[in-house]
């Protein structure tokens, strides 16, 4: 039995006072401003992430991370948001636990086995999974064509004042092209989107 098992209610608090900044180094994830494996870069999203997520930090929200890779960010928003459904998704599978569909490594995350350039499978996904997403994160191919694909099947499905998250934008520079027209469609009124937040690689949707 871990230390999360045997002292939930401790675990939680002293979870509670860690940033995401913080979690997310601890779990090893590249989305953090420290990293430490030699293949990869720290992105240090964290900073621009927490100014909108911290408000859903206690809530029972659902979430969905596209590419899962070793559960690294899974298991940090796992602690992070204390009381969400995580789901994660990934065309690789069953290399290890985080994304194996018949393991169980927390009792709040559900792994799915999917290609995110299909537009069917995101209508599978809908039906069995249900709507109404807090986030939604697209750490995926990181291919333009993938990226809009997975935007138009999921974002009529993020709920009021929920956020859809594209990380790694500068592995598929021509994926600005469409965050381009969908800024003018703020712009002119006309957009289900509330605003759109820009960092460095990164994209953070808030929905009206």
């Amino acid at each position: 039995m871990t230390y999360k098992e045997k002292y939930p209610d401790i675990f939680n608090e002293l979870s509670r006072m860690k940033t995401l900044d913080q979690i997310m180094i601890e779990h090893e994830s590249d989305k953090a401003s420290v990293f430490t494996r030699t293949w990869a870069k720290p992105h240090n999203y964290c900073v621009h992430l927490e100014r909108f997520f911290e408000p859903l930090r206690d809530k029972p929200i659902k979430l969905v991370e596209i590419g899962v890779g070793g559960g690294e960010s899974i298991r940090a928003w796992l602690e992070y948001f204390s009381q969400a459904q995580v789901f994660g998704v990934d065309l690789v599978a069953r290399t290890n636990e985080w994304n194996d569909p018949d393991a169980k490594p927390d009792p709040r995350y559900t792994f799915v086995n999917g290609d995110q350039s299909n537009a069917v499978f995101w209508a599978s996904f809908i039906k069995v999974r249900g709507g109404d997403w807090d986030v939604v994160i697209d750490d995926g191919s990181h291919k333009s064509s993938d990226i809009v694909t997975t935007h138009k099947c999921l974002w009529g499905h993020v709920k009021s004042g929920g956020f859809y998250e594209v990380e790694d934008l500068g592995a598929a520079v021509e994926a600005g092209d469409g965050f381009q027209k969908l800024v003018k469609s703020i712009f002119k009124g006309d957009s289900e989107c509330d605003f759109i937040y820009f960092a460095r690689e990164l994209a953070i949707l808030r929905k009206k």
